[in-house]
């Protein structure tokens, strides 16, 4: 079975363990202050801070705009990962689907008639692909979500870097992962609170949420050596996602034409109220397709998205991989053509 994702660990990572190891310091000390200071030079950002996971970024990042402005209410893109809901959740917030156009970017109009009503809103990189509207004015605070898009460039200006706050994934999987991790960025009163809510041992008493959310050296040591990498492994998937164009029908790798741009972290197609089935038959010819999305965050609450649904019911992710064998793309190729009787 081809996987649907494979992090790539050569000796580099081994060796950076290692060091961390030998060095009897494995908690949070210089190799996550190391990464702090570099994801501030990529993204642009006055500071930054790593805590355990891109969800505790996320529920830390809110509850730190909430030292200064009342969050009750944050608008969420319907069709994304359930981490943003159980991160809104842990914040104590409640969420507000936003629901996507056709290209699984947010429908602009819908977003923002309900941004009127939020305390800030979360604007996501889709699977990799560019969000134009981080780029735009908002009435509430924006956290810009890279997590699948680290390492992109929009207009000539890093991702990250658009944002309120912006936050970043460290997870196995993601375009700068290395095993667990997430990142805070933003202005030095931010990233302040967010050091005061993310070490129980250096707080005071009055402090409203704390926990043990700081990352730890070895994490850090693994997401650094995938930032020395990740440059020549989006290239890498670039090229897969210009063997997948070549080996598609037209109408499948035209129904997302914008995956093209940003950091090319999913390879995901529209197949017409068909994924499931579709998916399946991915399978039984060894190539691990997946959906996207498990299911739209308005299941969730109240919320009606139409296009979120619609995805649902549609898209496909199929395997990106930085580096395959030629007997895996063999096989590959194979599995395509029958499934897509190409």
């Amino acid at each position: 079975m081809i996987p649907h994702a494979r992090p790539s660990f050569d000796a580099s990572f081994s060796q950076a363990v290692q060091a961390v190891v030998d060095s009897g310091y494995t908690a949070c000390h210089t190799k996550a202050a190391q990464l702090e200071r570099e994801i501030c030079v990529r993204v642009g950002q006055d500071d930054a801070v790593a805590v355990d996971s891109g969800t505790s970024a996320l529920m830390l990042a809110i509850r730190a705009l909430s030292a200064s402005n009342t969050i009750k209410k944050v608008g969420i893109p319907a069709y994304a990962c359930a981490s943003l809901l159980f991160a809104v959740r842990a914040a104590g917030c409640e969420a507000v689907c936003m629901d996507c156009n056709h290209d699984l970017r947010l429908d602009q109009d819908k977003a923002v008639a309900i941004a009127a009503d939020l305390d800030a809103l979360i604007l996501v990189h889709p699977f990799g692909m560019l969000e134009p509207l981080v780029k735009e004015s908002w009435p509430c605070p924006v956290i810009e979500d890279i997590a699948q898009a680290a390492g992109a460039m929009l207009d000539g200006q890093a991702v990250g870097s658009f944002g309120d706050v912006s936050i970043a994934s460290f997870y196995a999987t993601k375009p700068w992962g290395g095993a667990y991790g997430g990142m805070v960025m933003g202005d030095l009163e931010v990233c302040t609170e967010v050091r005061h809510m993310s070490n129980p041992d250096v707080t005071g008493f009055k402090q409203s949420y704390v926990g043990h959310h700081q990352l730890s050296d070895i994490h850090a040591a693994l997401a650094l050596v995938r930032l020395q990498c990740s440059k020549n492994e989006m290239q890498q998937r670039r090229q897969h996602m210009t063997w997948l164009d070549q080996r598609l029908p037209d109408r499948y790798v035209q129904s997302l034409s914008n995956r093209q741009f940003g950091s090319a972290y999913r390879y995901i197609i529209r197949a017409e109220n068909n994924a499931e089935t579709l998916i399946q038959h991915l399978r039984n010819h060894g190539i691990a397709a997946s959906l996207p999305v498990q299911k739209p965050l308005n299941m969730a609450t109240s919320d009606i998205c139409d296009g979120a649904y619609q995805a649902w019911k549609d898209c496909i992710s199929l395997p990106l991989l930085p580096t395959m064998s030629q007997h895996e793309y063999q096989q590959y190729e194979r599995g395509l053509k029958v499934c897509f009787s190409c």
